[in-house]
């Protein structure tokens, strides 16, 4: 079985040093860049180039629940472009509403890209959770009530929805396994949980190796 797992930046991917994986398994590793369109060219490369089983995506991203222990992952169900559309008299208008795109045109899903592999989701054992994929990094106080209420996610990235639309125009089974390393709009690093949040993602990577 060929895995492969892709990630934003090193630092990401740095959660696949000394991996263990049984020998049936040839596990690539993978940087995409970071952003939708180098996420979007380089995944479906990679999938032309290498046919992989399963595709994996890993990441750290800022999460909505300010109670949320920060460093903690988290499996990724559904996506959505959460800033692709228009604002006009100050409020933000999706390509869905209107009208410019169908939102159930392959690969959405009521304007969501859903991951409908529910057996790989069970076996990375997290709890499985929406989140939005923006150009921007979310810093205003009114951009996220605004996500709060559109999209209710849990998680935020830069790269998560376009990896979800290349799988699923590929057809390709795969999971996205994010950790929350800040809360959403927190500048000060000082604040956030990398480290932790690069172990947590190890951790899941290891468990999903386990069980697949």
């Amino acid at each position: 079985m060929k895995i492969m797992v892709v990630a934003a930046t090193e630092l990401e991917l740095q959660c696949t040093l000394d991996i263990k994986h049984l020998a049936s398994i040839t596990l690539m590793k993978e940087l995409h860049g970071i952003g939708q369109v180098p996420t979007t060219y380089h995944v479906t490369q990679l999938i032309d180039k290498h046919q992989p089983d399963i595709m994996i995506q890993i990441g750290i991203g800022g999460g909505f629940a300010f109670d949320q222990i920060l460093g903690e992952a988290v499996a990724v169900e559904t996506e959505n472009f959460a800033d692709l559309g228009v604002e006009e008299k100050g409020k933000f208008h999706s390509i869905f509403d209107m009208k410019l795109a169908d939102q159930n045109a392959c690969p959405f899903n009521e304007k969501k890209l859903s991951n409908p592999h529910s057996n790989l989701l069970e076996k990375v054992k997290l709890k499985t959770v929406s989140a939005i994929t923006v150009n921007q990094i979310t810093t205003s106080k009114n951009q996220i009530e605004y996500y709060q209420e559109a999209y209710c996610p849990f998680i935020e990235s830069m790269e998560g929805a376009a990896f979800h639309y290349c799988c699923l125009m590929k057809k390709i089974p795969f999971i996205q396994i994010r950790a929350v390393s800040n809360h959403v709009g927190e500048r000060d690093k000082s604040k956030w949980e990398i480290e932790k949040s690069i172990q947590s993602l190890k951790n899941s990577l290891n468990i999903f190796l386990k069980n697949i």
